[in-house]
């Protein structure tokens, strides 16, 4: 029996029902290892039988087991109190007999299956042998008995599930429902195992306010306190007429109620005029401001609130209208953790952001905030860029905002400036605002300026000089190089040479395959052979003190990332994988994430998918294995680690160079010393802001020394390092490396 600590897919965090599998990765495992389970629900049906079989034949079959005891409420379907009522004429023996096929002399497997078909059998039998035992929780008058718990124990070790699902087969697998799970053996989530197990202890002795007492399901019969629920939902005439009959509010009883519009309301902790976050309001003022209000682009670091700034802007806009008018926002973003993250904010002020991109039905999503806007108040939206670019989105977005003020977020603008956004732009959204630590696309001055064009220029500018130490923390820069491989220098030369002849027919960087070959060129040394040996050096030299660190990883070369992944295997470096696969379920990252934060994993493999919005504060060390050549990728994956958190003094980040054979440059190769500036440009970026710039093996020294070993000071001769392949420069300090 695999033990409960052992269960791969009992992992802290919020699942949510049809698309996180609850029932096979939680509950199942929870029924197969544990030796006592407890629950509490509202509703109560034999459905959970037939939908946690597999789990729940184990633990019937074992010895070790004792009974499963449940504290439901009163209300219970006709078929579930007539098994309840059998149970309870039958004899321990006649119990057994009746459902003999289902257990006795079984096997699991066969048990499963008949778990499944017999599920209301199974129940009487269960109760009949006092292998389930329930509890009725009669509420006081005019309370409601409506919890959804499960725990799971083994030893020491303790599960907690709870959420708004019941134990129903609809709760448990198909309704649209949420459950946050804890367990005992994972530090930050056994605090909240501890409080779970009180108060379930308190509902079993029936201590609470709104339970009046708690008594056995025999008595509970012979009580007649189990009555039969209704076959259907209330309807809305039940409950106007439940509401009239109360002497409730007098719209209850013809005129139908008015909801309250939904707007944005700043929250009253965020103090974005003064003090500490006084910059918000100069951001906010200047988008508000010449040369044409409300538009405009807004660049600041990593860290210092664009998104809450862009959320005041939003907010101040809706002041601005009259009070009858609705207002649509709809805010884009790259990625479907950003989509999420931005709900989250916009649900801090006060408003449920429609987010379609991740949600069940994507029309129904879309319906429904069209649907909204022939409302007052305020209808927010939140797309992947994606569906921004779509024309069919775009078409109906213009068709129903007609005569409605409109506003367009745009996160990381930049991704904007591709030709799917800037070859259609939405025209019809009146007020606009791009935000972006960087702006400006690198190599595309056409793109910059068509983001521009329609966002409006940049207005406000919160730079990384002004965030470090205000917002981020400082950190120390460890530079580390190693030399290409003979035949990645053959390579590189070979595309030098194509690239050059594309140039000399008139190509220019506009032309598709003329990138391409740049593309190639550029990814051998992302992907430099040379650079996982450094890797395994420098890790081996942070040892066991490794903790809460990422590793980027190239997104063009699924061989590197599995080679890291191994590599972090032998070294038994706990880890994860933070891939596109990953960020698909919203469910599966957070867990991911949350086991993270929570020391499970010491370390996050990555590839681009991290470079931008994704907030894991608690990052305190990066290895940059593969780097492009686009200074806003530096930018942002500095910001991934520079975030401030409780305990965090400063972040370290490593920095891995290819370079070529030293004597291939000293010889007057202008490619390959094209090269080495280029990675060397990165690194002086890099340096320029780190605490350890100076001093003899500080990183400017380090840089410095590898720029002399290529050209050579004439007074000094140079320096004999990396000479050829295989030969690799740690940066000075990396042994005694322990972050803060």
């Amino acid at each position: 029996m695999t033990a409960l600590a052992d269960q791969a897919t009992l992992v802290p965090g919020v699942y949510r029902l049809p698309e996180d599998p609850v029932g096979p990765d939680v509950l199942i495992p929870g029924f197969r290892s544990s030796e006592a389970v407890l629950g509490a629900f509202g509703w109560f049906t034999a459905g959970w039988i037939e939908r946690l079989a597999p789990g729940l034949a184990v633990y019937l079959n074992r010895d070790d087991t004792g009974p499963i005891e449940f504290t439901v409420a009163p209300w219970h379907y006709p078929a579930e109190i007539e098994a309840m009522e059998r149970a309870q004429a039958l004899s321990v023996d006649e119990g057994q007999a009746r459902v003999a096929e289902v257990l006795t002399g079984a096997s699991v497997e066969q048990a499963e299956t008949a778990l499944a078909q017999h599920a209301l059998d199974c129940m009487t039998w269960m109760v009949a042998t006092g292998k389930l035992s329930l509890r009725i929780a009669v509420p006081t008058a005019g309370s409601n008995y409506h919890p959804k718990f499960w725990f799971f124990r083994e030893g020491q070790d303790q599960l907690i599930v709870r959420g708004s699902g019941n134990a129903t087969s609809r709760g448990i697998d198909r309704g649209v429902e949420h459950f946050d799970v804890d367990v005992s053996w994972v530090p930050a989530s056994r605090t909240r195992v501890q409080q779970g197990v009180r108060i379930m202890e308190d509902w079993r002795r029936g201590r609470s306010q709104g339970i009046e007492r708690v008594v056995a399901l025999e008595e509970a019969l012979r009580q007649r306190i189990i009555e039969v629920a209704p076959d259907v939902a209330p309807k809305a005439a039940d409950y106007d007429a439940a509401v009239v009959r109360d002497g409730s509010p007098p719209w209850a009883a013809g005129a139908k109620r008015r909801p309250k519009a939904p707007r944005l309301e700043v929250p009253d902790w965020l103090n974005w005029r003064t003090g500490r976050y006084a910059h918000q309001k100069e951001a906010v003022d200047a988008w508000e401001g010449d040369p044409e209000p409300e538009r405009g682009t807004i660049a600041m670091a990593t860290g210092a609130g664009k998104t809450l700034t862009a959320l005041v802007c939003a907010a101040r806009c809706q002041e601005r209208l009259p009070a009858e008018s609705p207002f649509a926002v709809v805010v884009a973003a790259p990625s479907v953790p950003l989509v999420l993250q931005w709900r989250g904010e916009i649900a801090r002020f006060g408003v449920r952001a429609a987010t379609p991109t991740v949600a069940g039905d994507t029309d129904a999503a879309l319906t429904n905030f069209f649907r909204g806007l022939r409302r007052d108040g305020t209808h927010v939206m939140v797309i992947t860029n994606n569906l921004l670019c779509t024309e069919a989105f775009r078409t109906t977005m213009e068709r129903m905002s007609r005569g409605v003020p409109t506003l367009l977020i745009a996160d990381e603008a930049h991704r904007l400036g591709a030709h799917g956004f800037i070859d259609a732009p939405p025209e019809f959204f009146q007020r606009r605002l791009a935000l972006s630590a960087t702006p400006e696309r690198q190599y595309d001055p056409d793109g910059t300026e068509a983001i521009f064009r329609f966002f409006g220029p940049p207005v406000y500018d919160f730079g990384l000089d002004r965030a470090i130490g205000f917002c981020l923390v400082p950190y120390d820069y460890l530079v580390h190089a190693g030399v290409l491989e003979e035949e990645e220098l053959d390579d590189f030369l070979a595309l030098t040479r194509r690239i050059g002849e594309r140039m000399a027919f008139g190509d220019d960087l506009e032309d598709d395959s003329l990138l391409r070959l740049l593309l190639r060129r550029r990814r051998i040394v992302e992907n430099a052979g040379a650079k996982l040996p450094l890797l395994r050096a420098v890790l081996l030299r942070r040892g066991r003190s490794l903790e809460q660190a990422l590793i980027y990883a190239s997104a063009k070369n699924p061989a590197q990332f599995e080679t890291i992944g191994s590599m972090l295997d032998e070294l038994e470096v706990r880890w994860a994988p933070v891939t596109q696969e990953t960020t698909a379920s919203a469910g599966r990252l957070e867990r991911t994430l949350d086991a993270f934060r929570d020391g499970g994993y010491q370390v996050l493999l990555a590839k681009k998918v991290l470079d931008e919005g994704v907030d894991i504060p608690g990052v305190r060390e990066a290895f940059i294995v593969a780097s492009s050549s686009v200074e806003r990728e530096w930018v942002q994956r500095r910001g991934r680690v520079l975030r401030r958190h409780p305990g965090k003094s400063h972040a370290v980040v490593h920095d891995f160079l290819a370079l070529p054979p030293r004597d291939s440059v000293t010889r007057g190769d202008k490619a390959l010393g094209g090269l080495v500036a280029n990675e060397l440009e990165r690194a002086y970026a890099f340096a320029g802001h780190a605490r350890n710039a100076a001093g003899e093996d500080g990183a400017l020294a380090v840089i410095r020394r590898l720029r002399e070993a290529y050209w050579p000071d004439s007074s000094l001769g140079g320096r004999r390092i990396l000479k050829g392949p295989g030969e690799q420069i740690l940066a000075p300090g990396t042994w005694r490396e322990r972050t803060g």
